[in-house]
């Protein structure tokens, strides 16, 4: 009878945790997300705005933002 007990109060912590922290974590990923967009926003802008070999710069700068979304990958 304790094991049960013991088992909904431990569901009732997780949930309680997974409450507090989700809003934490959402907050996070949209400033990541945020911050992703303007970088490929404006790489893409000077992509269109170069020619040459400045704009080859641009596209490996571009394609090393999208690797970067890879955890053993760093842009900067």
């Amino acid at each position: 009878m304790t094991g049960i007990n013991q088992n909904n109060e431990f569901t009732w912590l997780i949930g309680i945790v997974v409450i507090f922290f989700l809003p934490f974590l959402l907050i996070v990923l949209a400033a990541l997300i945020n911050s992703f967009s303007r970088e490929l926003k404006y790489i893409n802008s000077e992509i269109e705005r170069t020619t040459g070999s400045e704009r080859k710069y641009w596209l490996r700068k571009r394609r090393r933002l999208w690797l970067s979304l890879f955890f053993f990958s760093k842009y900067r």
